[in-house]
C-alpha cells in the first residue's frame, strides 16, 4: 500500500543531483557533470530566493489585510442597521467586494459577525441580497 507523497521540485532536483554525482559522465559528452550539477544548484538558489520573496510578500500583506478587517469590524460595528457588501465597500476607501466578503466570512467563522439573507423584489425581479450586522451579547 503505497501513500500519497507529494514529491516537490527541490526533490527532484536533489535527486538528479544525486544521479549525476553517481554517475560517470563520458568526456566526449556535450554536457558534462559539472555544468548540470551547475544548472541544478542554480535552479536550487532560485526555488530558494522566490520562497524567500513569497514570505516576505505574504508578511507585508497579511499586515495591510488585519487594517482592513479592522476598518470592516469598525464600519459595521458602528452602523445603525445591518449592511450589505456594497454599503460597507462605499464606506471604505480601497476595499473591494471580493476583499470585504472575504473578511466577512471570517468574522462569521469566529461569532462576531452574523449574516442574514434576504430576497428583494424589485422591478427587473428579484434579488438576494445578504446583509451583515454585529452578533449582540
Amino acid at each position: 500500500m503505497t501513500e500519497n507523497v507529494k514529491i516537490t521540485k527541490r526533490d527532484c532536483y536533489n535527486t538528479l543531483r544525486n544521479l549525476v554525482e553517481n554517475t560517470m559522465f563520458a568526456a566526449d559528452a556535450e554536457i558534462g557533470a559539472d555544468k548540470l550539477l551547475e544548472f541544478i544548484d542554480h535552479e536550487v538558489d532560485l526555488m530558494t530566493q522566490r520562497a524567500e520573496k513569497s514570505k516576505k510578500y505574504q508578511k507585508e500583506h497579511k499586515a495591510s489585510v488585519d487594517e482592513l478587517a479592522v476598518k470592516i469590524w469598525d464600519t459595521v460595528s458602528t452602523a445603525e442597521a445591518p449592511m450589505a457588501v456594497a454599503d460597507i465597500v462605499k464606506a471604505i476607501d480601497g476595499a473591494t467586494p471580493q476583499k470585504v466578503v472575504y473578511r466577512l466570512a471570517q468574522y462569521c467563522d469566529a461569532g462576531k459577525i452574523q449574516k442574514d439573507t434576504q430576497t428583494l423584489k424589485g422591478d427587473n425581479g428579484t434579488k438576494r441580497v445578504t446583509y451583515y450586522s454585529v452578533v449582540a451579547e
